[in-house]
């Protein structure tokens, strides 16, 4: 990924949050990523870290329609993923989908009330919308609107350990070609968090 594409990605992302209203902190920590994908236009997020906390974590991120992030799971990490505006299209997998057929269910929380969903069948969460994913759940994501943001509220965000991607290809910490000067504060890419 090029340096620019990010820089173009957190333009896209900043001017949303300000159409969306969604002020965010002094100096805030961006990072853009294609995954190590090498197709920003298929598999991205913009993210901002808003707090990481022993005891939590909160961010808002950014993708554009249908701009996938690939299906992963997490060892230790719960979390809330809610749709703050626009909508998102979400599924699921009690497996790992490459290794294992997307048959079966799961059991997850949707705005607070118990719900079985099935395996590899998108459903989308509406603006306000939440879903509770406990580690082990494996889960993709998209907007499948304009104007989506994604927050996420979670425990402790340990992105070097704690993510694990059914794709062996995705690697959140591929280097950045500096082909012009950032343009975002904090970090603005995976490699420098």
């Amino acid at each position: 990924m090029k340096q620019s594409e990010v820089n173009l990605l957190c333009r896209e992302a900043a001017a949303c949050f300000q159409r969306m209203n969604w002020a965010l902190p002094p100096d805030p920590q961006w990072a853009a990523t294609d995954f190590g994908l090498g197709d920003y236009q298929s598999a991205g997020l913009v993210e901002v870290l808003l707090a990481n906390e022993p005891e939590y974590c909160e961010k808002i991120m950014y993708a554009r329609p249908d701009m996938v992030t690939p299906t992963h799971t997490h060892g230790k990490k719960k979390e809330d993923i809610v749709c703050r505006s626009g909508r998102l299209r979400m599924t699921l997998w009690a497996e790992n989908p490459l290794k294992q057929s997307a048959a079966g269910s799961v059991r997850v929380q949707i705005n607070g009330q118990e719900r079985t969903i099935a395996c590899g069948e998108a459903f989308v969460l509406n603006p306000g919308e939440r879903i509770t994913l406990v580690p082990g759940i494996w889960h993709e994501f998209a907007p499948s609107a304009p104007d989506t943001l994604i927050g996420e509220v979670s425990t402790w965000c340990d992105e070097e350990t704690d993510n694990f991607f059914a794709d062996p290809e995705v690697d959140i910490f591929h280097d950045i070609e500096p082909d012009e000067a950032p343009e975002f504060g904090g970090f603005t890419a995976e490699t420098q968090s």
